[in-house]
Formats: structure tokens, sequence, C-alpha cells
């Protein structure tokens, strides 16, 4: 009888060990546009935030896999339905990998778009100015919340775990200061509304707003919208935060 226990002990204990192990392990991807990419202000492709998540995430042996290819730069909202419905394909290490395989599979999901269509549906190419009144603005803004919340929806068709949803900043204090100002409420009502369809859809918002609000160091380039390396590594810590607080908890 005692051989049987330490045998079973001898087999079941690594067994045990691994399996505990693996299941404090997250499997995460980044989706997107050019910040969940990780475009820098200098139209490179480089670091971004979930490149620190994944890092952070690494680090604390809490990481089992990680890819951010499924994030484009340049994407709108309808551009990653399209490849949800479409069942997008990446290589990764010379294997297959579908959009819908790694949604089902995944602990943690970061989200960062939509302010592609919102400049696109307000005329903002980030040199010329075009004012709307606050009607026609919270227009516009309903109409792509509108669309992040189908996205949502769609996304939680497969993912049945945990989801961040990445607010809006206003990148264009550096390049005139009274546009930026005239349209900060825009960015303001945006974010409200990022955090109500978070709430009704039950995942994660990170509002990274105030933070990038006339921050040179995050925003350096007076002709180009996207965050430095601090920048990224800024939003990189909300995220953290929040994994730890409501995740890994």
């Amino acid at each position: 009888m005692k051989k049987i226990i330490i045998l079973v002990l001898i087999i079941g204990l690594p067994i045990l060990i691994y399996i505990m192990t693996i299941n404090n392990k997250v499997y995460y991807i980044a989706l997107g546009d050019s910040l969940a990419a990780g475009q820098n202000p200098y139209k490179s492709m480089a670091y971004g935030y979930a490149d620190y998540v994944a890092d952070n995430l690494r680090t604390r042996k809490k990481l089992d896999f990680y890819t951010k290819k499924f994030a484009v730069s340049g994407y709108r909202i309808i551009d990653l339905i399209n490849d949800i419905n479409d069942n997008k394909k990446i290589l990764i290490d010379n294997k297959e990998i579908t959009i819908k395989h790694a949604l089902a599979k995944s602990d943690i999901i970061t989200i960062s778009i939509g302010s592609d269509d919102l400049f696109y549906k307000m005329g903002i190419n980030g040199f010329d100015s075009v004012y709307y009144s606050e009607t026609d603005s919270r227009k516009y803004v309903d109409e792509v919340i509108l669309d992040v919340d189908n996205l949502l929806v769609l996304i939680k068709k497969y993912c049945k775990e945990d989801i961040i949803l990445i607010g809006y900043y206003n990148p264009l204090w550096h390049m005139k200061k009274d546009y930026a100002k005239e349209l900060d409420p825009v960015f303001v009502y945006a974010n409200k509304r990022m955090k109500e369809i978070s709430k009704k859809n039950s995942v994660i918002y990170i509002d990274i707003h105030k933070m990038f609000e006339n921050n040179t160091d995050y925003l350096p380039n007076p002709i180009d919208i996207h965050p430095s390396d601090e920048g990224y590594s800024a939003i990189s810590k909300r995220v953290i935060e929040a994994i730890d607080k409501y995740i890994l908890n």
C-alpha cells in the first residue's frame, strides 16, 4: 500500500505542479490599430504598450502566449470586425493561427481602436482645422461608439475571459493648441461613452486621456499623433495595474 502511495505521489505530483503552473499563465493577444501594433512617432513599427505588458507578464512567469500580429496600423473598427468574420489567419513560428481560435483561447485581450474612425468622420487630419457643433460632434462619436459596441459583442461570442478596452487621448495639443482645446470635449465625451459600453459589455476600461494632455514627452513629434516609448510604457502601466487588480488578484 505504501509503495502504491509513493508511486502515485511520484507520478501525480509533477503533473499537479504542471497543471497549477500552466493555469496561472495567460494567453494574451492585442487587437486594434496602430497603437495596438506599436507604431512610433516616426512612422516605424516599434515597441508598443502591448509589448511592455507582455514583458511584464513574462518577467513574472505569468505569460503563456502573446501576439500583436492581429493589430494593424490604420485599422478602423470595420476592419477588425471583418477580420473576425473572415477568420483571419497569421503565422507564428511557421504555425497557422486563426483569429477565432486566438479569441477562444485568450485569457486577456487588449483593444485600442476607433480613433481612426473618429478622425475620419470629423475630417481631422492633424493639420487642417475643422470645427463642428456640439450636436454634430456627439453624433459622430455616437456612431463610432455603436461600432465599438458591436465589435465587443462579436468578440465576446468567442472570448469568454477578460477584455481590456483602452480609451482615446487628444493627440493634437502639440500640433495646434487652439484646435486641440476646441476638440478636447469631443475626446472627453468619447471616453465617457467608451466607459458606458465597457460597463454594458462587462469589459475593463482604461482612460488615458489626462495623461497625454499637453505632454510632449509622450507625444514628441509635432507632426505625428503616435506616442513615444515613454507614452507606450505609461499606457502599459495602466493596463498592468488593471490586470493585477481585476484579473490576476
